[in-house]
């Protein structure tokens, strides 16, 4: 078993009750090997000091998302035991390509490459058992052409010389590309205030033109999601309009506080707190106008974080 390096990379949350404490005392052991820290449980969402681990899983998702979206912190969960297993892997070992979501976590631990690890005991799955559960989507994708992810929700990164951490994602993909809204609700805000389609280094505008639609009849909980960078007068919709799946709302741009054409996609609870908005889509959901390939496109495309995709 491969010991990770000593820099914690996943969060942790809570206090530990004395309880707690002698037990985890009792797995010290055992716990010290995979995450350098004991009697605590890993957030779910929340992984710290990712900036390492960002090329490999933004290649890993361009390449897999079509067929379900995993999160980083799963992958992390086995890779931070045993290094030698690549994001890239551990991506395709947790995706269930038929249902287009994640694997159940003891699904994937009676793969023979992880089922010995302890990651895999029964008492590390139910100490994550928040962490790793798979999430139910309702959302479709909100762009239904071809597009590359250039940067993840809570990405850690540097934007125009400011680090910052990413609170949504970032999907390149060519000017004026058409943006469908992802669920049916409401339009709660339609915000256009840049009238050219330039970034923020020729703007000076960290606005920039976005709208938020409040989702309210997909789930029984609400959920704000927010388009930003949008292409100026691409508006399709106003304050109070009904929406529903793969109703055209606007067109991607690079207007705000971006470097590139690209949709920022971004939602929040109903306490507009920022979740993972790609745990909520369905990407059995297919769009009725195009076929959906997602493989990097052949022009040149950039995105917020500063990247050049070919």
């Amino acid at each position: 078993m491969k010991k990770k390096k000593k820099n914690l990379f996943l969060k942790i949350i809570g206090s530990s009750s004395i309880l707690t404490i002698a037990f985890a005392m009792v797995i010290l052991i055992c716990v010290l090997m995979i995450f350098d820290f004991f009697g605590t449980k890993l957030t779910k969402e929340k992984v710290q000091d990712n900036a390492e681990y960002a090329d490999a899983y933004i290649s890993a998702v361009n390449k897999y998302l079509k067929d379900g979206y995993v999160p980083l912190q799963r992958l992390l969960y086995f890779h931070l035991e045993d290094t030698s297993l690549t994001l890239d892997g551990l991506y395709t070992m947790n995706q269930n390509k038929e249902q287009k979501n994640a694997k159940e976590i003891n699904v994937v631990c009676e793969d023979q490459r992880v089922k010995n690890m302890t990651v895999c005991t029964e008492n590390s799955i139910a100490e994550n058992k928040e962490y790793l559960e798979v999430s139910t989507g309702h959302f479709n994708l909100p762009l239904d052409r071809n597009f590359t992810v250039t940067s993840f929700f809570n990405e850690q990164r540097v934007i125009y010389g400011e680090s910052n951490v990413h609170g949504g994602w970032d999907l390149a993909a060519p000017a004026q590309t058409p943006v469908y809204s992802v669920c049916s609700g409401t339009v709660e805000k339609v915000r256009f205030t840049q009238n050219e389609n330039v970034p923020y280094d020729q703007s000076g505008n960290n606005v920039g033109n976005l709208i938020t639609i409040k989702c309210d009849e997909d789930y029984d909980e609400t959920y704000y999601v927010v388009f930003a960078h949008l292409y100026p007068n691409s508006a399709k919709v106003k304050v109070g309009d009904k929406v529903h799946h793969w109703t055209e709302v606007a067109s991607v741009g690079t207007t705000g506080h971006s470097t590139g054409n690209h949709l920022h996609y971004q939602v929040e609870n109903s306490n507009r707190e920022k979740i993972d908005g790609m745990q909520l889509i369905d990407f059995n959901l297919k769009s009725p106008h195009y076929h959906l390939d997602l493989q990097t496109p052949n022009n040149t495309l950039y995105d917020d974080n500063d990247y050049i995709i070919q």
